[in-house]
């Protein structure tokens, strides 16, 4: 990061008296770090933190608040029979003081940063953190969490010894984002919450909020009530791997949705942690959960079920019939509402033409549109849609099959099969965001013997920490394309992951990987990196009892 202004002062000013040093530990790796050999003593029991500006005093609040989940040590048992121990670490408690004299931690906004830049400075005056705006100052306090989980005691026990340092810092990424899959399960609204508390920590901002499928609708539409009514209850659901003829069904119904208000609420308490939600309502495929809903809305017209198990159907959005559009339209009338986010994801993968290739409605709209093949007439929706969408003020994300039926060169591409979709989305002048399967498809298995490691059910795949951090988004472009690389998403599908405490196992630490790899320009060997996610992240998932895999601190891949 090239330094200017107030930054290049500052840096030359503790020049003299601070060295390039690695005793502390932070991912995602900051931009500049400085350590000296000054010790500084913090309260061990209660820091004071004090907000200069008042947009920053909410910010102070959300922190003191969020060091205060503390875990109750002991084991937790996920339903495969994996054991993880969760250990007792303690921090101190946080307040926020209207003075400040006497403050530990001072807050305030520096224009010289960038929106998502701070630094962060500790001294004998204590820990100072200016950010470009509110965000900055967030994820300034990200990385002050990272540094008190690893400062050592005094003697008395009284004070934490914590090296004097700075830091200047900013993402590389303006995109980085998890996916949640809500669908095939359902989680509530405290275990989104606390995923959100997870993203947050590991710098990421943007959650990619999985809601529409074939096994479930999982957000109120009140205009379509049919919608949660019938589409978010699937009779039964598949037992094991998807194809396994010998495991059957459950045979017990499954649902769940989530209210307007809830939906509020969780977009609220993202942006507290300034992260934004981007909701996924799939289309053309990926529907049956609807059309069960509304027969009227496929080719057929008639016997949809919800989804019970997983894989592809046929069974798809008309698109020949303007009703099709009503209801599409209706819908993200109310999903915009809803969501503050500059983009709307309408998924468009895995969506077969079957169906259209026999539908008359939609041989009309082929020969009306003067469309060649029916392929097409994804194009033909997408295009409409992303139009809509547009006279409101959104723009759209779809997976990379969008590319197949024609796309416009506004539209943002998500590549998931492989990067390749989004190299071809960027030589041809098209955002995209780099979600590849095989880098960053979190239901994946983290060890190459799954069953001997006694690895929880996974969809398949493999993908440890190593493989996450090797990605390279930049790979086959040159300089002129790389401009349209956006932002890293890692996907947390969950057809094989029934609870949270499993989503957990298969995001962490694998998510401090997208975090570095999102988040910093440039990359150590794997051997740093993880000897900074042990001495950091590790003793932070104890701390707050999220449920992590073991392996890579194990040495196992």
């Amino acid at each position: 990061m090239k330094l200017t202004g107030k930054i290049l002062l500052s840096a030359m000013a503790l020049a003299a008296t601070f060295t390039q040093m690695s005793a502390i530990s932070i991912v995602p790796k900051p931009s500049r770090m400085m350590e000296n050999r000054s010790i500084v003593h913090l309260p061990s029991d209660r820091l004071k933190v004090h907000a200069s500006e008042k947009g920053l005093k909410q910010t102070a609040f959300v922190w003191a608040e969020s060091m205060k989940k503390t875990c109750n040590p002991g084991t937790v048992q996920l339903e495969t029979g994996f054991t993880q121990i969760v250990s007792d670490v303690r921090l101190p408690e946080i307040t926020v003081t209207g003075k400040a004299k006497g403050a530990d931690i001072r807050l305030s906004i520096d224009s010289s940063l960038s929106e998502e830049g701070y630094t962060l400075e500790i001294s004998q005056q204590g820990v100072a953190i200016k950010g470009g705006s509110v965000t900055g100052v967030w994820w300034g306090l990200q990385s002050l969490t990272q540094i008190l989980v690893q400062a050592a005691p005094t003697s008395d026990g009284r004070c934490m010894a914590v090296s004097g340092l700075y830091i200047e810092d900013q993402p590389h990424f303006a995109y980085r984002s998890a996916m949640l899959d809500c669908c095939r399960h359902f989680f509530s609204v405290d275990e989104v919450k606390k995923y959100i508390d997870i993203i947050a920590l590991h710098k990421l901002n943007t959650l990619h909020w999985h809601l529409t499928e074939d096994q479930g609708w999982r957000i109120e539409i009140k205009k379509y009530p049919l919608l949660t009514e019938i589409g978010s209850v699937r009779p039964e659901t598949k037992i094991g791997l998807y194809g396994d003829k010998s495991t059957g069904y459950d045979g017990t119904p499954y649902g769940g949705y989530y209210t307007q208000d809830q939906v509020r609420e969780i977009v609220r308490y993202a942006a507290e942690r300034q992260i934004t939600v981007i909701p996924e309502i799939e289309m053309p495929g990926h529907a049956v959960a609807a059309l069960a809903s509304y027969p009227w809305l496929g080719c057929t017209g008639k016997d949809y079920t919800v989804r019970t198990d997983w894989g592809i159907s046929k069974d798809v959005f008309c698109i020949g019939r303007e009703s099709t559009f009503e209801f599409l339209e209706n819908v993200l009338d109310e999903v915009c509402e809803l969501f503050p986010s500059e983009y709307i994801h309408i998924g468009g993968d895995e969506a077969p033409s079957v169906r259209w290739t026999t539908c008359p409605d939609c041989q009309k709209r082929m020969k009306e549109e003067g469309l060649t093949a029916e392929r097409e007439l994804q194009g033909y929706l997408l295009k409409r849609i992303e139009s809509y969408l547009n006279a409101k003020g959104k723009k759209i994300i779809g997976w990379d099959e969008i590319l197949e039926g024609g796309v416009t060169r506004t539209a943002t591409v998500m590549s998931w099969r492989g990067p390749q979709g989004g190299i071809t989305a960027a030589k041809q002048g098209n955002n995209v965001i780099m979600s590849p399967n095989n880098y960053f498809y979190l239901d994946y298995y983290q060890t190459a013997a799954p069953k001997e490691n006694g690895e929880p059910l996974g969809i398949g795949g493999y993908v440890p920490l190593s493989k996450c951090y090797s990605f390279d988004p930049y790979d086959q472009l040159d300089e002129e394309t790389r401009q349209h690389i956006k932002g890293i998403q890692a996907n947390t599908w969950t057809e094989y992951i029934k609870t949270f405490d499993h989503v957990q196992f298969m995001d962490l630490p694998r998510f401090a990987a997208l975090s570095e790899v999102s988040w910093s320009e440039s990359k150590d060997s794997y051997d740093e990196f993880l000897s900074r996610v042990t001495a950091s992240m590790k003793p932070l998932y104890e701390y707050f009892g999220f449920i992590y895999a073991p392996y890579a601190f194990n040495g196992v891949r």
